[in-house]
């Protein structure tokens, strides 16, 4: 699944390529995603400026010349392409045409994504619900540290209390901080809350900077595979002996979700 340095890299992709112009045609071969695209979608979006192009949390966010926004969520396996010329392939669901001939395409196989358009109130809505974005001063050790019978990583991994991480960023977190995944946020001391704050700033800026992690579906839009997969130290590594100290790294399923971590190395 597409996390914050998946979005951050699509996102900033499009805001040297797609700012500046205006949707000339868009086409929706389906509508039905998670949540069903607006009858009126393309008719509010042609002849729109995209005026800015951001992200939050997992979103990537397209702001048109009157302040409607096209907000694309990836889901479990959606990418974004950007291509010239445009020919169709199988699950495309949405076609934006941009004057210079570009094509920005949302292309989900499970369908479990998302193409919202909204107003700026529904947009304001929506970021209230999330939490602090963790590349942001706001993500520090005071924040983190919390009373809660929670694990660590069901924290990190709560949309509302911090934006965009999921599975495979939670485990290369807390590997890189020395923490257990299983402990709960009231058992992790200050010193420690500093660790993780600090290593998930670092990990998710390396991701950025590697291109995102390619597993299966995701890409950058020119079609290229991220990089961070290359660095991964714990995430999908059952088994194999840790980079660290060679003890083999383990798997435990939590929540419907594999865990991985290393016993020595984290505690």
């Amino acid at each position: 699944m597409p996390e914050l340095p998946e979005a951050e890299v699509i996102s900033r992709f499009f805001a040297s390529k797609a700012v500046g112009r205006h949707v000339e045609g868009v086409t929706v071969y389906r509508r039905d995603l998670r949540v069903r695209i607006a009858d009126d979608f393309e008719s509010a979006v042609v002849g729109r400026k995209i005026e800015s192009v951001c992200r939050i949390s997992r979103y990537l966010v397209f702001v048109l010349s009157r302040g409607e926004r096209v907000m694309f969520h990836l889901g479990m396996s959606g990418r974004m392409a950007h291509v010239r010329p445009y020919v169709r392939e199988k699950h495309d669901h949405v076609a934006l045409l941009l004057d210079g001939g570009f094509h920005v395409v949302f292309n989900d196989p499970r369908r479990f994504g998302a193409v919202l358009l909204v107003n700026f109130q529904a947009y304001e809505n929506i970021a209230s619900r999330i939490g602090p974005d963790p590349l942001s001063a706001e993500f520090n050790a005071e924040y983190l540290m919390r009373p809660s019978k929670a694990c660590v990583k069901s924290v990190l991994m709560n949309n509302a209390i911090v934006a965009g991480i999921g599975n495979i960023y939670a485990s290369e977190i807390l590997f890189r901080a020395g923490v257990l995944p299983m402990r709960a946020m009231s058992s992790i001391s200050y010193a420690e809350c500093e660790g993780i704050v600090r290593e998930t700033k670092a990990t998710l800026q390396l991701a950025i900077n590697t291109g995102g992690s390619t597993i299966r579906d995701y890409k950058i839009p020119t079609g290229a595979a991220g990089g961070f997969q290359q660095h991964f130290m714990v995430y999908q590594r059952a088994g194999q002996p840790c980079n660290v100290c060679g003890a083999r790294i383990l798997s435990e399923r939590r929540g419907g979700r594999s865990t991985f971590f290393c016993a020595l190395c984290q505690r």
